[in-house]
């Protein structure tokens, strides 16, 4: 509720999320998760290769250019005007995830100000409590 209407009441069917929230995505059956141009926008990526590292929040996918110790790479896969990359084992793995459960997907430039996307468990969000407390 808000004092210009305070009647009423927040929508049951809206789900929180965290400053920079690009999207939710399910774990497949054969446990890769695949990002799509929804997600990705127009980020320029330097190259075709994204390397998935740790990150106090969950797993950051960065520029290959950006780290030299991945947890593991992934490539670009471009096509007509749009782009997705699909994270696979070692990023499912980090998050502790299994078939069937949703990750949510931030803008890294929002809460670290560096490029990249966030992947987080979205049953166990780092990203609320962060948002909530200032």
């Amino acid at each position: 509720m808000d004092r210009d209407h305070p009647h009423q009441r927040p929508s049951k069917y809206v789900v929180p999320t965290g400053h920079g929230y690009l999207g939710t995505y399910t774990v497949s059956t054969d446990r890769t998760v695949t990002i799509s141009t929804a997600a990705l926008g127009d980020r320029d990526w330097p190259t075709d290769t994204a390397h998935a590292i740790d990150h106090d929040d969950g797993v950051a996918l960065v520029p290959r250019t950006d780290t030299t110790d991945p947890l593991a790479e992934y490539t670009l896969c471009r096509r007509f005007t749009g782009a997705r990359i699909a994270v696979g084992n070692a990023v499912i793995d980090a998050l502790e995830l299994s078939r069937g459960d949703d990750v949510r997907v931030y803008d890294l430039e929002s809460t670290d100000a560096r490029d990249g996307l966030l992947l987080v468990d979205a049953d166990d969000d780092p990203r609320l409590a962060t948002d909530d407390a200032g």
